[in-house]
């Protein structure tokens, strides 16, 4: 199924360009008692003169730094260039407040990311320039440590390509193979297409009018355009903090080269979901506003925005002085030209707030590789300690002067700061947006929905932790707890469904116990037929995260056919003391399903050892109120091998008002070889037939 990113989980996503907070700060570790630890703003400073050299010989003196219109004490100061890259800074340019703190490590070599915005990019024009910006790829990456190719797609939101890499010769291989996919421009084709047709049959009389008022349906489908291109920016906003934050888990400095035509704002606005107050904890934004507000999240320590487009490299879309031939071609692309000078300026403010930049000009590709490669191997590294902060919290702008007049001077126009109870709100809600990039817990997970006595759909979560990766180091207990969080995006009802649980993991360790298992169901979330994302995450103290995710379809029964399985999980068999009194229901407890005599626990892995007996819990449709059901069970690897296999039912109930019979059965696997299975579901009728797969062990 594909995942398209809902503008529901867009605070998700805007949270997520924040996991270590908008500003990192630099912390100088304590070495004796008497040291001072220093928490320090650190800027790259690129100065240049008018040619568009870098000018390598400004002192400190020559520098001024002001936060929110304060001058601020310079602490650490560096140039940065090939020759002077493993310089450590000498000891007159230490502040004598914190002399006796560990000096900062010499400044790292810059790393280049490229970022593929394929939401917002035209593939026509890429591709005809492709071979050109390749090579500039090429050159580029020879000037870094390391590089990393990324996308933002319609699918996934943000993926990653190539992870950083100092082969050249990967690199080279992947960017050669990569290409972007063309829903943009199908979509905006198909849209073309059909306004023209409407247009023409506007122009007709009324009597040969196919399509009876053809006036209203254009403005319907600008209406609908408007709508899609609202998704879009959301989408943009939120697939793009995503791929910021994801780059925040490395060290070093990052230089990020965005290939896109730009974000499409208009006179309009888009809707935010924002529960956090992150954006102020309106609903709905003016385009602008909230671009404005994304300009700051993105404004980020260490990370340093360039971009082009290439749709900018088209002749006469970049050419100086136009020809008859520019001018003829400009007149035809006049609204697609207007367009996207409007989408350039996104661009545009996105490098200039982070003080990179944007590349126009008719020599497209030597300017980059000049200027952009002047940038990754010369810069001055800076930092200061804020002046006389009473708390954490709020935007802060930034401010560099160069005393020498004459020159060219690019930095990052600000940074946010917040406490720590912002970061770790933030940081939990991060994981959410990409929990398969967080692993610092190992756990599986498994997710079905159920129907039982009447009630409303629900889905079953089940978990299992490995306690083994809590009791590594000796010499640090293992936490009390660990925070579970889940959040079920219901995409029909555009509603996020949010809930936790705590889990003891210090007792359950000290037990002797080698792996926590915890069942629970969603009893407060009303499911409908439909398409679900779920998000499972697990927190301990000290940001250590581990997340989870999967998609569910629910299908509607009741327009199904006559007679179906609608669910089929593997479990197992647990004797209950006592007789429970409402059967097949689900414990609130330990999220079992209670059965009379018994108890069944649904698997995280539908993989078993040889020789187990195995529960399976079955839901049946029946609408005709057909209450007994005779299976037939049988396990195939191809063709060849068939093998029947003993069953027992253990118990049944059909439930009169949602026409479901709940039948739960006892598997014999005692004489199957281990491998890889089909278990085949028939009705002895041969009315209801099912597959489900399961993998039997050692």
């Amino acid at each position: 199924m594909t995942k398209r990113i809902c503008s529901f989980f867009i605070v998700l996503f805007l949270l997520y360009c924040v996991l270590y907070g908008f500003q990192k700060q630099q912390k100088l570790p304590k070495q004796l008692e008497h040291e001072v630890l220093v928490e320090l703003v650190v800027i790259e400073v690129f100065v240049t003169d008018k040619e568009g050299n870098f000018v390598d010989n400004l002192t400190k003196d020559d520098f001024e730094i002001f936060e929110d219109g304060k001058r601020v004490k310079i602490q650490y100061f560096a140039v940065v260039t090939p020759e002077k890259l493993e310089r450590e800074i000498p000891e007159k340019e230490v502040s004598e407040e914190i002399k006796e703190a560990k000096k900062p490590q010499p400044p790292q070599k810059m790393k280049l990311v490229i970022l593929f915005d394929n939401l917002n990019t035209n593939r026509f024009y890429l591709n005809r320039q492709w071979p050109q910006i390749e090579e500039m790829f090429k050159a580029l990456s020879g000037k870094v440590e390391e590089t990393m190719i990324m996308e933002l797609n319609r699918e996934s939101g943000m993926k990653v390509i190539q992870p950083f890499t100092s082969d050249q010769s990967l690199f080279f291989d992947m960017i050669s193979k990569f290409r972007v996919d063309m829903w943009k421009e199908i979509e905006e084709e198909v849209r073309k297409r059909e306004l023209a047709d409407l247009e023409r049959e506007a122009r007709l009389s009324l009597w040969d009018q196919l399509v009876s008022n053809p006036e209203y349906t254009m403005w319907c489908l600008r209406q609908e355009d408007k709508l899609i291109r609202r998704g879009r920016l959301g989408d943009s906003f939120s697939a793009f903090l995503a791929a910021v934050n994801y780059m925040r888990k490395f060290e070093g400095i990052k230089s990020v080269l965005i290939v896109s035509d730009g974000f499409h704002l208009e006179k309009d606005i888009v809707r935010i979901f924002d529960p956090f107050k992150i954006f102020g904890g309106k609903k709905y934004f003016d385009q602008r506003e909230a671009f404005e507000k994304f300009l700051e999240i993105i404004n980020e320590e260490k990370i340093i925005f360039y971009a082009f487009s290439p749709k900018g490299l088209k002749e006469y879309f970049s050419v100086a002085r136009l020809t008859d031939y520019a001018y003829k071609m400009e007149e035809m692309f006049k609204d697609e030209l207007e367009q996207w000078s409007k989408e350039r300026y996104t661009l545009e403010e996105i490098a200039d707030e982070t003080g990179g930049v944007y590349l126009r000009g008719a020599k497209k590709y030597e300017d980059f590789i000049k200027e952009l490669g002047r940038d990754l191997t010369h810069f001055y590294d800076i930092s200061y300690k804020p002046l006389g902060k009473q708390k954490k919290g709020g935007y802060h702008k930034i401010e560099v002067k160069v005393k020498k007049p004459g020159l060219i001077v690019r930095y990052r126009k600000g940074y946010s700061d917040f406490t720590e109870k912002d970061l770790e709100k933030r940081n939990l809600a991060s994981a959410f947006l990409s929990p398969s990039l967080f692993k610092d817990i190992a756990f599986s997970c498994k997710t079905d929905f159920i129907a039982l006595r009447g009630g409303y759909l629900q889905f079953w979560i089940r978990l299992r932790i490995p306690l083994g990766q809590f009791r590594k180091d000796q010499d640090i207990s293992p936490p009390e707890k660990l925070d579970l969080l889940f959040g079920i995006n219901e995409q029909t009802e555009n509603r996020v469904h949010t809930g936790g649980r705590v889990l003891r993991i210090k007792e359950a360790v000290e037990k002797g116990i080698n792996t926590l298992y915890r069942a629970f169901i969603t009893s407060l979330v009303r499911l409908k037929p439909g398409e679900y994302e779920t998000r499972l995450i697990l927190r301990q103290a000290g940001d250590q995260i581990g997340g989870w995710e999967s998609s569910l379809k629910i299908p509607d029964i009741k327009k199904g056919s006559p007679f179906s399985i609608i669910n089929s999980i593997f479990g197992f068999l647990r004797k209950d003391e006592e007789e429970n009194t409402i059967p097949f229901s689900v414990s609130i407890g330990d999220g079992s399903l209670l059965l009379s005599q018994y108890r069944f626990y649904p698997s995280v892995e539908d993989v078993f050892k040889k020789g187990r007996k195995i529960a399976l819990f079955l839901q049946i449709y029946t609408p005709r109120d057909i209450q007994y059901f005779s299976p037939q069970f049988s396990l195939h690897r191809d063709e060849n091998t068939t093998l029947n296999l003993p069953s027992e039912k253990v118990e049944s109930f059909f439930d009169e008002k949602l026409k479901v019979l709940n039948e739960v059965y006892l598997l014999d696997f005692q004489d199957i070889p281990s491998g890889d299975y089909q278990l085949d579901i028939k009705s002895s009728d041969g009315q209801i037939e099912k597959e489900v797969g399961i993998k039997i062990i050692q």
